[in-house]
Protein backbone atom coordinates (compact mmCIF):
# COMPACT_ATOMS: atom_id res chain seq x y z
CA UNK A 1 0.00 0.00 0.00
CA UNK A 2 2.50 2.21 0.97
CA UNK A 3 4.04 1.64 -2.49
CA UNK A 4 1.20 2.69 -4.06
CA UNK A 5 0.87 6.35 -2.46
CA UNK A 6 4.72 6.93 -3.20
CA UNK A 7 3.80 6.16 -7.22
CA UNK A 8 0.64 8.55 -6.84
CA UNK A 9 2.86 10.98 -4.84
CA UNK A 10 5.54 10.83 -7.74
CA UNK A 11 2.93 10.75 -10.56
CA UNK A 12 1.47 14.50 -9.33
CA UNK A 13 4.99 15.97 -8.51
CA UNK A 14 5.67 14.95 -12.34
CA UNK A 15 2.22 16.48 -13.43
CA UNK A 16 3.01 19.17 -11.50
CA UNK A 17 6.21 20.01 -12.65
CA UNK A 18 5.38 19.88 -16.56
CA UNK A 19 2.35 22.05 -16.41
CA UNK A 20 2.79 25.33 -18.31
CA UNK A 21 3.35 28.28 -17.10
CA UNK A 22 3.48 32.18 -18.64
CA UNK A 23 6.52 34.82 -18.60
CA UNK A 24 6.49 38.27 -19.92
CA UNK A 25 8.98 40.41 -21.77
CA UNK A 26 10.41 41.07 -24.97
CA UNK A 27 11.35 39.00 -27.84
CA UNK A 28 15.03 39.71 -28.26
CA UNK A 29 17.67 38.12 -30.17
CA UNK A 30 20.74 35.84 -28.72
CA UNK A 31 23.13 38.89 -29.64
CA UNK A 32 22.10 41.33 -27.18
CA UNK A 33 19.88 38.71 -24.94
CA UNK A 34 18.79 41.24 -21.49
CA UNK A 35 19.83 44.61 -23.31
CA UNK A 36 16.87 44.12 -25.76
CA UNK A 37 14.00 43.78 -23.22
CA UNK A 38 12.79 46.81 -24.22
CA UNK A 39 10.86 48.96 -27.14
CA UNK A 40 14.03 51.04 -28.48
CA UNK A 41 15.48 47.60 -29.57
CA UNK A 42 12.92 45.94 -31.44
CA UNK A 43 14.36 47.29 -34.60
CA UNK A 44 17.92 45.55 -33.78
CA UNK A 45 15.76 42.68 -32.66
CA UNK A 46 14.02 42.24 -35.94
CA UNK A 47 17.11 42.72 -38.03
CA UNK A 48 19.53 39.92 -36.10
CA UNK A 49 16.36 37.55 -36.32
CA UNK A 50 15.79 38.63 -39.68
CA UNK A 51 19.78 37.73 -40.70
CA UNK A 52 19.75 34.34 -38.70
CA UNK A 53 20.13 35.35 -34.76
CA UNK A 54 18.08 32.65 -32.19
CA UNK A 55 15.37 34.76 -30.62
CA UNK A 56 14.88 34.81 -26.78
CA UNK A 57 12.53 35.66 -24.11
CA UNK A 58 14.31 38.72 -22.44
CA UNK A 59 12.79 39.98 -19.24
CA UNK A 60 12.74 43.12 -17.66
CA UNK A 61 14.06 41.35 -14.74
CA UNK A 62 17.30 40.48 -16.61
CA UNK A 63 16.30 37.13 -17.34
CA UNK A 64 17.05 35.43 -20.69
CA UNK A 65 15.17 32.15 -21.98
CA UNK A 66 16.13 30.63 -25.60
CA UNK A 67 13.32 28.92 -27.17
CA UNK A 68 13.16 24.95 -28.59
CA UNK A 69 10.52 25.98 -30.78
CA UNK A 70 12.02 29.31 -32.00
CA UNK A 71 9.73 29.47 -35.69
CA UNK A 72 6.89 29.89 -33.11
CA UNK A 73 8.18 33.31 -31.92
CA UNK A 74 10.19 34.79 -34.65
CA UNK A 75 7.41 36.73 -36.11
CA UNK A 76 7.20 38.39 -32.42
CA UNK A 77 10.53 40.28 -32.58
CA UNK A 78 10.81 43.29 -31.15
CA UNK A 79 7.63 42.58 -29.15
CA UNK A 80 6.48 43.07 -25.22
CA UNK A 81 4.47 39.16 -25.47
CA UNK A 82 3.34 36.97 -22.73
CA UNK A 83 4.95 33.44 -23.75
CA UNK A 84 3.43 30.30 -22.04
CA UNK A 85 5.07 27.05 -22.69
CA UNK A 86 6.97 24.76 -20.26
CA UNK A 87 10.80 25.56 -19.25
CA UNK A 88 12.83 23.10 -18.97
CA UNK A 89 16.72 24.07 -18.18
CA UNK A 90 15.89 28.06 -19.13
CA UNK A 91 14.62 27.08 -22.55
CA UNK A 92 11.03 27.28 -22.73
CA UNK A 93 8.75 25.10 -25.37
CA UNK A 94 6.04 27.60 -26.66
CA UNK A 95 2.62 26.62 -26.29
CA UNK A 96 1.44 30.20 -27.12
CA UNK A 97 2.43 33.81 -27.93
CA UNK A 98 0.23 36.99 -27.06
CA UNK A 99 1.36 40.69 -27.46
CA UNK A 100 1.32 43.13 -25.05
CA UNK A 101 3.19 45.35 -27.09
CA UNK A 102 4.02 46.43 -30.56
CA UNK A 103 6.74 48.60 -30.87
CA UNK A 104 6.07 50.90 -34.00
Amino acid sequence: MKRIGTAILAAMLFAALSMAASWTGWISDAKCGAKGANAAHAGCARGCIKSGVAPVLATEDGKVFKFSNPDTVKEHAGEKVEVTGTETNGTIMVESVKTIVKPS
